[in-house]
């Protein structure tokens, strides 16, 4: 294998051992609440949002180190680059390190006061310290960890200076944790014999599956009608966004609606491809509502 091989693999190691694609997600969302503060497209906006990129890599750099053990065990996961040592602990530690690093030098360059910070380090501290262990031991990890997945559009939005509290920050926690437990669900549903068959706490020990896919229109039918109170945001600029918003939250709705009510079986990824699609295309929506009059 040629050099430049070896470090297009190595790269590649390092990306997927960061959970970079879904963590791109985490700094858009942080940009999604900066923009509904400032809807100024600024460099400050931007490395807000490369801030919340690099801990969040960070954190799930960290998060695969502290669960390297169990990762190996499990089919969704024993493919990662520790269980299959393309990547050493030590790198993994190191990647850890200058992840987080960056993530708390960026943020503290472009923050005007300490407090989005401050969230910053406490989400990392939520996500590693609180939700990994916890995982292992009860189900009611998802608590935590649904607290911790919350908090990047609302540090966006705090550094963008917006007030630590009021109807906003509360719609931006509200959207992010009604989107975290369906989304954690489907990937409990996808990889459930693998949950079964490791000493791992889940919804599984205490319901069947056709219970777990009952709860899902509730949840839903909720994240769909916090997503359409964004069109009563003074930010929002132009019917047309307005219009956009209303139908995407709707599609999401009839989506799950007609996918659970089918008697086919269902594509858990397929749905899990959706929900996140269908997040990311309402935080798109309004980034583009608050800058632009359409």
């Amino acid at each position: 294998m040629t050099v430049a091989a070896r470090l297009w693999v190595s790269l590649q190691s390092a990306l997927y051992l960061a959970k970079a694609l879904l963590c791109l997600l985490v700094g858009y969302s942080a940009l999604f609440g900066f923009f509904l503060a400032d809807p100024t497209v600024s460099s400050r906006a931007l490395l807000t949002g490369a801030g919340l990129f690099f801990l969040a890599t960070g954190a799930a750099t960290l998060n695969s180190l502290q669960e390297h053990h169990t990762d190996a065990h499990m089919e969704r996961t024993k493919k990662r680059p520790l269980p299959r040592k393309t990547i050493s602990l030590l790198q993994a530690g190191f990647q850890t390190l200058v992840l987080l690093t960056a993530g708390v030098s960026v943020l503290s360059a472009v923050t005007e006061t300490i407090f989005p910070l401050t969230m910053a380090v406490f989400a990392v501290v939520l996500y590693n310290g609180l939700y990994t262990p916890l995982k292992q031991q009860t189900v009611l990890a998802i608590v935590p960890g649904a607290v911790c997945g919350a908090l990047p559009p609302y540090i966006g939005w705090l550094a963008a200076g917006g007030s630590k509290t009021g109807f906003e920050p509360f719609l931006l926690l509200t959207l992010m944790v009604l989107w975290q437990i369906p989304h954690f669900w489907l990937v409990l549903l996808h990889y459930r014999e693998d949950y079964k068959s490791v000493n791992v706490p889940s919804l599984f020990s205490f319901f069947q599956e056709e219970t777990i896919r009952r709860f899902f229109i509730t949840w839903i039918g909720g994240l769909v009608s916090v997503m359409i109170l964004f069109v009563i945001l003074p930010c929002i600029n132009g019917l047309v966004v307005r219009i956009l918003i209303i139908l995407n939250s709707f599609s999401l709705l009839g989506y799950f609606f007609l996918s659970f009510r089918s008697k086919r079986r269902n594509n858990y990824m397929l749905l899990f491809a959706v929900l996140n699609g269908a997040l990311f295309l309402h935080m798109t929506i309004v980034i583009i509502g608050t800058i632009y009059i359409i």
